[in-house]
């Protein structure tokens, strides 16, 4: 009997399909897939994110564009109470690229959580949001020093009190597994934004590479519409041999754009050592929140360490008197709550800067700054309007290569963009 109710529960969370996002908990669950011993659970949901965007005076990207940011399905529930699971698969990708999260769960110690699979690393707060949850339609310039992804296959551990988290994970390559690894050249020609590296090559392996993650959270506030939070990430990674070199990159925030125009290859990675401290505080309807990211490179053959670095602060606050939903056991914001009728409207601002120049390792990736000023309109937990205006400002590529330069970016990427973009997003 227990296994007719069983199957009987799937089939009715698969068809009536109970609504989930950014924590995966049911906004509406079906009474069918309530009937049901205690030691089972499923959940099935996803997302739909369409964006839009025009350009100005950009003569790199063209005048406007449009494409799916993101097109997800998942599944996720618990079996046995001490057992959880996630699978989500993301349709703009193709093929081992569109699988994001992909682990399992055991839940049976105290205040802990052991995943194995597909996950997130601690790189970010930002990063470890949901995107349906961010403030802002991109992320900023800063993740860019998240080389290698943020979900990655391996095995982690967390643990909470009321108002703390730790974690720690131990992590492999991707299930996609593609990376850009290797190079050979110096400079990229100045004479057309087409043409690549000289002589460049590429490689879609990341045998070798592990990374070693960590992440610790405190919120000594937290009350009905009052936090404070004080968080530090920390990450190593050790690069395998036939990794010649390790690639970051970003574009100006904007995902309709297809050009990366701040990058930067470091040649002969030996390890990288990336740190975040970062910060937030709501007060009613007003919110404020930053990171700061420092990424050293340690490089075989007696070459320099190259560092970089980046920062952002963003504020942003709820014209109908909502407080932003913060998650003190995990440190993380998830979506608005207690939308009235007619919907609730958020203001936001943020700047931020990313610096991929190091002349002391002869790497020349350029430096950008943004700021960002956005309007979003919550129709209700489903539904949400996103209207950002950007102006970002790529500098500091030499137009010729600095003596001792072991890489240097397009000069052509020294630009000005003025960027109006539109998200309208769908959670099921």
């Amino acid at each position: 009997m227990k296994k007719k109710y069983l199957l009987i529960s799937m089939l009715a969370a698969f068809v009536l399909s109970p609504l989930a996002h950014a924590d995966d908990k049911s906004l509406l669950s079906s009474s069918l897939a309530k009937e049901k011993s205690d030691d089972f659970s499923l959940n099935l949901g996803g997302r739909i994110q369409a964006d839009y965007a025009t350009y100005f005076n950009n003569p790199i990207e063209g005048s406007a564009g449009a494409k799916l940011r993101r097109a997800r399905i998942f599944t996720s529930g618990n079996i046995a109470r001490e057992w959880g699971f996630k699978f989500q698969y993301e349709f703009t990708d193709t093929a081992a690229a569109g699988f994001k999260d992909a682990y399992f769960t055991y839940l049976g110690l105290p205040n802990s959580t052991v995943t194995l699979g597909q996950s997130k690393t601690f790189f970010s707060m930002d990063q470890l949001n949901s995107s349906n949850d961010n403030v802002m339609m991109e992320r900023p310039l800063l993740e860019a020093l998240d080389a290698y992804g943020d979900r990655r296959m391996g095995l982690k551990l967390t643990t909470h009190g009321d108002n703390w988290m730790l974690g720690l994970g131990g992590f492999m390559n991707a299930l996609d597994e593609k990376q850009v690894t290797s190079y050979s050249g110096i400079v990229r020609s100045g004479t057309n934004k087409n043409t690549a590296l000289s002589t460049k090559t590429s490689n879609t392996n990341q045998s070798g590479i592990y990374t070693i993650s960590g992440r610790a959270t405190y919120v000594p506030v937290h009350s009905e519409g009052s936090d404070l939070y004080f968080g530090a990430n920390l990450n190593y990674t050790g690069f395998g041999e036939q990794n010649k070199a390790a690639l970051y990159a970003t574009r100006p925030e904007t995902s309709v754009a297809s050009t990366k125009l701040l990058e930067a290859y470091v040649s002969n990675p030996s390890s990288q050592f990336q740190y975040t401290l970062e910060t937030a505080a709501v007060a009613g309807p007003f919110s404020i929140e930053g990171a700061y990211v420092g990424a050293n490179v340690s490089r075989r053959n007696g070459l320099p360490t190259a560092s970089f670095n980046g920062y952002y602060v963003q504020a942003s606050y709820i014209l109908t008197g909502q407080s932003r939903n913060f998650k003190p056991k995990i440190g993380e914001f998830h979506y608005l709550k207690d939308i009235g009728p007619g919907g609730a409207w958020e203001v936001a601002l943020r700047y931020d800067r990313l610096n991929m120049n190091d002349a002391k390792a002869g790497i020349y990736g350029g430096r950008g700054s943004n700021i960002t000023a956005g309007i979003n309109w919550y129709a209700n937990e489903h539904v949400r309007l996103m209207l950002d205006y950007s102006h970002a400002h790529i500098g500091d590529i030499p137009t010729s290569a600095p003596a001792g330069a072991s890489y240097v970016n397009s000069p052509l990427y020294n630009t000005d963009l003025n960027i109006l973009q539109l998200r309208g997003q769908f959670l099921f």
